[in-house]
């Protein structure tokens, strides 16, 4: 994720944790094999208990990351949701799913990769004097 930017990590991230909410939510459905029902329920309750506490944590940080900004992530708030998604994913199952989520900042990396490959001179703005 590009650093810097006001809110954009903790936005980024409240998007993909309420889509992979809504994904478990979809999981609930009462057709299907009644043994395996049980079995996957329990496994999206568990992730549904991770993403929630996360999500509570997405729109603290946003709140006091909107300009002018109070606090300032960086990269542990970057590693801590990218494991937090990934052990929702694991413990839900659904670790494909995840993948096609990560659409947004694949196009991010692609859209950024001028920049870290020194092509395109990135601006140097925000260093201190």
């Amino acid at each position: 994720m590009p650093l810097g930017l006001n809110g954009l990590e903790a936005g980024q991230s409240f998007i993909i944790c309420c889509f992979i909410m809504i994904h478990n939510a979809m999981q609930f459905s009462p057709f299907g094999d009644k043994d395996n029902l049980d079995s996957l329920r329990a496994n999206n309750l568990l992730s549904l208990d991770i993403l929630f506490p996360f999500l509570g944590c997405c729109l603290g940080i946003l709140y006091h990351n909107w300009h002018p900004s109070k606090v300032f992530v960086g990269d542990t708030f970057c590693y801590f949701a990218g494991m937090t998604f990934a052990m929702a994913s694991i413990l839900g199952h659904f670790s494909e799913t995840l993948l096609i989520m990560f659409i947004p900042q694949l196009i991010n990396f692609v859209y950024s990769l001028p920049q870290l490959l020194g092509v395109i001179h990135c601006p140097r703005h925000r260093l201190p004097k």
